[in-house]
This record gives structure tokens, sequence and C-alpha cells, in this order.
């Protein structure tokens, strides 16, 4: 049997180019004492995912993610199922949001101090497909495709989300919340109580839309963009 050396000075985010392409040579480190790399590929796994696993393809069925310090990313290509057990505590932690946003659009300068998600939290969790939660993210993710959840906050989200609340650093596609959406970079479709997004291509609707540099229309019982506030009907497609 060939003797496996361990390579434990390798710093994570090291790097060689090889023929063109950009090789990680975190791939060569070995992580435990059973000589198992942490490039393993699972087609069911529970969640938190394993430390040994970074790529599942199929199903994921837990209670939530949590960053992997052995491995940089992990990715779910497929379905992702979560019973968080703090769905409760993330509603509480989060019911300021909407109540904040509410008045962004009467209070043009309450915009600075909506809670937009910590976008310094990098992402170490990625859905490809479709996510069910009863909870939600607390940061560090990325979703492409569908997402169903009370509450989200994530670095990115492309695709289609239901839910209570989705705070998003940079959202794609078509989202729905019961109370708000809240996005520092926004293309598509926001539907909501409250629409907050700092830079925004495409349309909200709700009773209070707030887009400081919009490209597109908004519905609502207020209105406010880089140009001008109105009620039930504003538009925006220049900046100033």
């Amino acid at each position: 049997m060939t003797d496996h050396t361990r390579v434990n000075n390798i710093a994570v985010d090291s790097s060689v180019v090889l023929d063109g392409k950009e090789i990680k040579l975190n791939y060569f480190r070995w992580k435990s004492d059973n000589n198992l790399r942490n490039d393993s590929i699972k087609i069911f796994s529970l969640s938190p995912i394993s430390r040994r696993v970074n790529e599942v393809n199929g199903f994921a069925l837990g209670a939530g993610h949590f960053e992997n310090q052995n491995i940089e990313i992990q990715v779910i290509n497929g379905l992702n199922i979560e019973a968080s057990p703090i769905s409760l505590a993330l509603i509480s932690f989060s019911i300021n949001v909407p109540f904040e946003s509410l008045f962004v659009g009467i209070n043009d300068n309450a915009i600075s101090n909506v809670a937009f998600f910590d976008d310094k939290i990098k992402t170490y969790i990625k859905i490809n497909g479709l996510n069910v939660s009863s909870g939600g993210f607390m940061g560090g993710a990325e979703v492409r495709g569908i997402n169903i959840s009370i509450f989200s906050g994530m670095n990115k989200m492309n695709g289609f989300s239901v839910g209570g609340i989705l705070n998003t650093k940079s959202f794609s596609g078509v989202s729905i919340s019961g109370l708000a959406n809240l996005s520092d970079n926004g293309n598509g479709v926001q539907v909501g109580i409250s629409n907050v997004s700092r830079r925004h291509n495409g349309i909200q609707i709700g009773l209070f839309n707030n887009s400081k540099e919009l490209r597109g229309v908004q519905f609502g019982l207020w209105n406010t963009n880089g140009r001008r506030k109105l009620p039930f009907f504003n538009w925006q497609f220049k900046n100033k």
C-alpha cells in the first residue's frame, strides 16, 4: 500500500497555475488521521455536511449548514431540506428589519441604516437547485434555483424566492416576501410589504418601495428613488 504523506503547511487559499488552469493546493491537503482527503462527493448527506465532504449531488437533509473550517466551500447540487431548530430565533432576530424598511419610503435617509446583510461573511455553502427551510440562512450562502424559507440572509440569490424576508447582497430573479425584500444589488422583480434595494434594475411592487439607484418602475403606496418620491407609481431610468 502506498504511504501517503500529509502536507500541513499549505495555506487554504494557495494555488498554482498549470497549463493555464488554476489548481488549488488545498486539494492535496490531508485532513484526518486516516488520510481521507476533503474531496469526497456524495449522493445523500445529512446536514451539517461532514467536514470531509465538499459536494453533494442529490439530496441533503438536516438541521442546517455551518462554516466548515476544513473545506472552503461546500456545494449541493439538487435538493436541500432543513428543519432548522432556530427558526423562531430567526424571526425574533430579524423582526426589526421589516419595521425599519417600512419607513425607508418616508424617510429616505433611513436607507443607510437598514440592516443589509453583512457582506464580509464569505460564502461557505452553495446550493444549485431547490432549498426548503423552516428557518433560513444567516449568511455565507449562495442559492441558484428556488428558495423557500421563512428568513434568508445570503450573499447571493439567483432564481425564485418565496418566504417572509429575503436579505441579500446580490439578487437576480423574482422574490416574493410576506414582509420585506432587501438587497444591495437587485435585478428582477421584488414583491413584498417593503422592498428596499440600493441599486435595482427591474420592478418593485409593495406598500413601500425604495431604491437609491433605480432603472425600472415602482408600484406601491409610497415609492422613493434617486429622482423623486411619488405615491402609487414611480420610475427612474437614469441616475442623477
